[in-house]
């Protein structure tokens, strides 16, 4: 298994669209339920599964983190 499998984020689920790129994403799943669809980049939930393509949502939302941490 990849480093890229094993990290759970919405970044890198198959159901993400950008939302506010790229700490926030849009989730289809999440929409369909009824729940909040707008969360948190690097957060996952019990619906996760892995993008079949490559993406970079989860490399930029890590980067703007600890860019963040580092102003602090």
């Amino acid at each position: 298994m990849s480093m890229r499998e094993q990290e759970r984020f919405c970044g890198n689920c198959d159901t993400h669209v950008s939302y506010e790129y790229p700490t926030k994403i849009f989730c289809s799943t999440r929409y369909e339920k009824g729940k909040d669809p707008i969360v948190d980049t690097l957060w996952f939930c019990e619906d996760w599964n892995l993008v079949s393509q490559e993406c970079y949502c989860v490399q930029e939302a890590l980067r703007a983190r600890d860019k963040v941490r580092a102003q602090r």
